[in-house]
């Protein structure tokens, strides 16, 4: 696969971007010698005339390299300037986080005000008692495994104490019940 991003802004459609990704589908076969490129963040297939993208190598991508691809809005993007810092792996390599900023700033929503925060941190179970998961229904020690304030990012509004496991896993699936549903189907295939 050849893989591109939009280099110049394409004047007969709004909905690709500068930095959009995408793979060409057919290189330059049209009379008018444009190539057919399928943009990943929007999931449609334009023709466009070579002038507009600029080709690169997807394997020359990623934290350890000038320029990474974020993994929501599939824009091509300098790795430093706009792709936080998340963790260390071994030999102190830092790794960045998956998705851009700007992606990361709208995935993140809406905090937890602080008046609810403190209203649930007083409910929050004592350290080394028991916990039991509202989801998974595991049972913990509390500060020997880590539980966590889960809350709704699109409002704000605190859900209650979790597992660490769930509320990634919530994370993971966007807060978003139709993903979990999916889920569950997925799982269910083969039972």
């Amino acid at each position: 696969m050849k893989y591109v991003y939009l280099s110049s802004q394409y004047p007969l459609t709004d909905e690709i971007e500068i930095n959009d990704v995408g793979v060409i589908l057919i290189e330059q076969l049209d009379q008018q010698g444009r190539s057919e490129v399928n943009f990943l963040r929007i999931g449609k297939t334009f023709w466009l005339e070579n002038n507009y993208f600029s080709y690169f190598a997807i394997e020359e991508t990623g934290d350890r390299f000038e320029f990474k691809i974020c993994d929501r809005c599939f824009k091509l993007l300098p790795t430093d300037a706009e792709f936080s810092d998340n963790r260390h792996k071994k030999d102190n390599i830092i790794t960045k986080r998956p998705s851009c900023k700007s992606c990361r700033k709208k995935k993140d929503g809406v905090q937890v005000s602080r008046a609810d925060r403190e209203e649930w941190e007083a409910k929050r179970p004592q350290k080394y008692t028991s916990f039991i998961c509202p989801i998974c229904e595991k049972s913990s020690i509390v500060g020997i495994s880590k539980i966590v304030l889960d809350h709704d990012h699109s409002n704000g509004k605190v859900r209650g104490w979790l597992c660490e496991s769930c509320n990634t896993g919530i994370g993971r699936f966007d807060d978003d019940p139709e993903i979990v549903y999916k889920a569950v189907e997925w799982l269910m295939r083969e039972r």
